[in-house]
C-alpha cells in the first residue's frame, strides 16, 4: 500500500516537486504500471459499482459528447441511505450508455477503500491540503469534456486503458467554484487555452500534474480506461475573509446598521476598514490561520476492530505540577508558576492542553473522545509534545 508521497512522485523527490512544479508548471510522470495497482483497477471499480444503494446523482454522472446527461435518463426514484428520496442510478440504463461511450464519473470515492484513503492521507500530510477524489471511465475515443480549467490543482494517476490528454500553456486566474467561473462560455475557454504545451498519452502507472487553472482536455482510446483525478486545495484569500466576519459578529461596529446618509456611510465605511486592517494584521489572527492551514486536511482515521475492543487504552498522568495558560501580548503562553518560565503554544493546541492541564491523569480513549472532531495527526502531536516536555508521563 502507498505509504507516503515520496512513493508516489518517485523519481522526483517531493522537494523538487514542491520547489518547481506545485503551483508553478505541469508534471508528467511514468512510473510503471504496478505502481498505484491496488488503489484501483477494474476489479475494484466493479465491486464499487456494485454497492448500488451508495450511489445517487450527485456521485454518479455520465457525460457523452461533452455534455452531462440529465439524472432522469439512467436514474428513477429510490429512498437514500439517510432518509429522504435521491435519483438513484439503474444498472441496465447506466449500461446502455456505457456502451454508447458515455464517460462514467463517481465523484467523492476518496473514503470508499483504504487504499485510495491511504493515497490521500499521503497527499494531504506531504502537502498541506485537502484531498478529494473523482473516478472517470471512458471508452471508444468518445470526448467526456470540452478543453477546461479545473478550480483546484489535479493529480491525475492512470490505473486502466490508454488516454490521451492535451494539456495547453494557457491558464485561468486563480479560478474557484463560484458560478462565476462556473457560467463562462465555451468559446472563451478554446481562446484562453493558448498554444498546445504536450500531448500526454497516459497509460497505467503515469501521473499528471496540473496547477489550478491549467487548461486541458483528454480523449479516451477505443478501449475502456480508467484514471482518478486528485483535486488538491488549500486556503484561500476568501476563507480569510470568512474568518474575519466571524471576528466582526463579536464586535458592535460589525453589526450595526448601515448608515443611510451618504457622509455618515462614508465615514463608516473608512472606520470599517480600519478596523478590518487591525484585525488582519493582529497576532490572534496569523496564529488561527496558521492553525487553518495545519488542520486543512479531511479526517482519514481507522477503526482498529476487533483489536481496540480488547487492548487496553494507554493512560497518562500530569507529571508537571503549577502550569498554566495564560494570553499576554495576544500570544498563548504555557506558563510554570514555580520559576515562571514560559513557552508559546500554538493556538490549535490550546483548548487539548487546557484540557489535559485540568486533569491528574486520563486515558486516551477519553482525550480522543473529548477531541473526535480535530485531526488525528494533532491529538498524537500534542501528547507527543506534552510527553517531551515532561508535562505528562504514560501513567
Amino acid at each position: 500500500m502507498i505509504q507516503d508521497f515520496a512513493s508516489i512522485i518517485a523519481p522526483l523527490t517531493p522537494e523538487t516537486f514542491e520547489r518547481e512544479y506545485l503551483g508553478r508548471k505541469p508534471l508528467y510522470l511514468e512510473a510503471g504500471p504496478e505502481r498505484f495497482r491496488e488503489v484501483m483497477n477494474w476489479r475494484v471499480l466493479n465491486r464499487l459499482l456494485g454497492m448500488n444503494t451508495i450511489w445517487s446523482q450527485a456521485s454518479l454522472e455520465l457525460v457523452l459528447d461533452g455534455q452531462r446527461l440529465p439524472p432522469q435518463a439512467y436514474a428513477s426514484p429510490a429512498p437514500g441511505r439517510d432518509g429522504g428520496q435521491v435519483l438513484r442510478p439503474e444498472v441496465e440504463r447506466v449500461k446502455s450508455y456505457l456502451r454508447r461511450g458515455a464517460t462514467l464519473v463517481l465523484n467523492d470515492i476518496d473514503q470508499l477503500t483504504p487504499e485510495l484513503s491511504a493515497f490521500c492521507r499521503a497527499l494531504e500530510t506531504a502537502l498541506g491540503c485537502r484531498v478529494q477524489a473523482n473516478l472517470y471511465m471512458s471508452s471508444k475515443k468518445r470526448q467526456g469534456f470540452h478543453v477546461h480549467a479545473d478550480n483546484h490543482d489535479v493529480l491525475a494517476v492512470h490505473f486502466e486503458g490508454e488516454k490521451r490528454w492535451f494539456v495547453f500553456e494557457g491558464r485561468a486566474e486563480w479560478p474557484i467554484a463560484h458560478p462565476m467561473f462556473e457560467s463562462i462560455p465555451q468559446e472563451v475557454h478554446e481562446k484562453a487555452k493558448g498554444e498546445l504545451w504536450r500531448e500526454v498519452r497516459m497509460k497505467p502507472g503515469d501521473l499528471l500534474y496540473l496547477p489550478r487553472g491549467q487548461y486541458h482536455y483528454a480523449l479516451a482510446e477505443e478501449g475502456g480506461c480508467i484514471h482518478i483525478a486528485f483535486g488538491l486545495t488549500w486556503p484561500i484569500g476568501l476563507d480569510v475573509m470568512s474568518y474575519l466576519y466571524e471576528r466582526m459578529v463579536q464586535e458592535s461596529l460589525g453589526r450595526q446598521d448601515l448608515p443611510r446618509r451618504e457622509e455618515e456611510l462614508r465615514d463608516y465605511l473608512q472606520r470599517l476598514g480600519a478596523r478590518l486592517r487591525e484585525l488582519a494584521s493582529d497576532s490572534k489572527t496569523l496564529a488561527d490561520l496558521k492553525a487553518l492551514q495545519r488542520r486543512w486536511r479531511w479526517p482519514r482515521e481507522n477503526y482498529d476492530l476487533p483489536e481496540l475492543l480488547t487492548a487496553p487504552s494507554p493512560r497518562f498522568r500530569l507529571k508537571a505540577r503549577g502550569l498554566r495558560l495564560l494570553r499576554q501580548n495576544g500570544k498563548q503562553l504555557l506558563v510554570d508558576q514555580r520559576n515562571r518560565r514560559a513557552v508559546e503554544v500554538p493556538e490549535d493546541y490550546v483548548p487539548l492542553v487546557s484540557w489535559v492541564l485540568a486533569r491528574d491523569g486520563f486515558p486516551r480513549e477519553a482525550f480522543d473522545a473529548a477531541f473526535s472532531d480535530r485531526p488525528k495527526e494533532l491529538r498524537e502531536r500534542v501528547l507527543k509534545d506534552l510527553e517531551a516536555m515532561a508535562v505528562v508521563a504514560p501513567a
